[in-house]
């Protein structure tokens, strides 16, 4: 009965999309998805409560569909790490062709809404792969690579959506293949470079280390983020003016502190130090030195009171 359930879910969203791809979303009534199902529009409600769940629900198909054979990559035996990054690639390019009406359309829509906030369970896969690059990274590169992750992600990120828009673009098709193999080529001649040159990362090695804290547990586990909410906290609990200015300052330095490429231990130290005047701040303060330990070389001094 449940795999019949989710066959039926899934031939749901097989529709809905093929709908969104031609009129989007915001365009698409559910009576309409009931319609081509072939079922009543209160019987696709037993299914889906909503039109945001039936949406969400498919963007979680799209997700497992493109993550799946990914994993399967990943696990095969006999090639090298390039090898497997390479045809991992190639396989994600393949799907987002596949996607591309749907995925079109999709991105028109949400311009259209301002949507700008990332859904949690994206946010969490976001951090997933974030860990799954920089361990890739490593297994190419060696260790000394480790500081670049940041810059390397950016710069991939970016040339994964300049081949997407030419995917899209309906006269100028280049062939998945070619753009794995070029992305892979350019990923060598960069790191190359940045081995070579060891110039300072533009995202620091601490901030990538900050973004992995959280994929543990509550995505809101981000340094800068908690600094900014205990900044918010100032303002509606009673302390004394100077006791209050004093804790703003320390929270101003340690915000700095958190967007440079090297922060400075004795730094985050002494503002640390400066907060626990603040009863009030006892809690988030707790969690802060817990999340700022990632960005020490010795976790166990920092998680000391000072």
């Amino acid at each position: 009965m449940v795999d019949r359930t989710q066959d039926k879910k899934e031939q749901i969203i097989k529709t809905a999309m093929q709908l969104f791809a031609v009129k989007g979303s915001s365009s698409t009534s559910m009576q309409e998805i009931a319609e081509l199902s072939s079922m009543s529009k209160g019987s696709l409600y037993l299914l889906f409560k909503s039109k945001e769940e039936l949406e969400r629900s498919i963007y979680i198909y799209c997700f497992k569909m493109i993550r799946d054979p990914l994993v399967h990559a990943e696990q095969e035996t006999g090639k090298t790490p390039r090898e497997k990054l390479r045809n991992q690639v190639e396989i994600l390019l393949n799907h987002v062709y596949e996607l591309r009406e749907f995925l079109q359309r999709q991105i028109q829509d949400f311009a259209g809404k301002g949507y700008s906030d990332i859904p949690e369970w994206l946010q969490k896969s976001n951090v997933a792969v974030m860990g799954w690059f920089q361990s890739k990274m490593e297994g190419l590169y060696g260790k000394e690579i480790l500081p670049y992750t940041g810059d390397l992600s950016m710069i991939v990120h970016g040339m994964i959506s300049s081949y997407v828009r030419v995917l899209f673009h309906p006269e100028s098709f280049v062939p998945t293949a070619r753009m794995a193999d070029h992305l892979i080529k350019m990923m060598d001649i960069i790191a190359a470079s940045l081995l070579a040159d060891k110039p300072t990362p533009l995202i620091s090695h601490a901030m990538v280390v900050g973004m992995l804290a959280g994929q543990e547990g509550n995505v809101r586990k981000n340094p800068l983020q908690l600094i900014k909410e205990m900044k918010d906290l100032l303002g509606v609990i009673p302390l004394k003016t100077r006791q209050q200015k004093d804790a703003a300052d320390s929270l101003a330095i340690l915000e700095g502190e958190m967007l440079v490429s090297h922060p400075r231990r004795a730094i985050i130290l002494g503002m640390l130090f400066n907060l626990q005047a603040c009863p009030e701040l006892a809690e988030p303060l707790k969690e802060l030195r817990k999340l700022l330990s990632s960005y020490m070389h010795n976790q166990e001094e920092l998680n000391c009171t000072p």
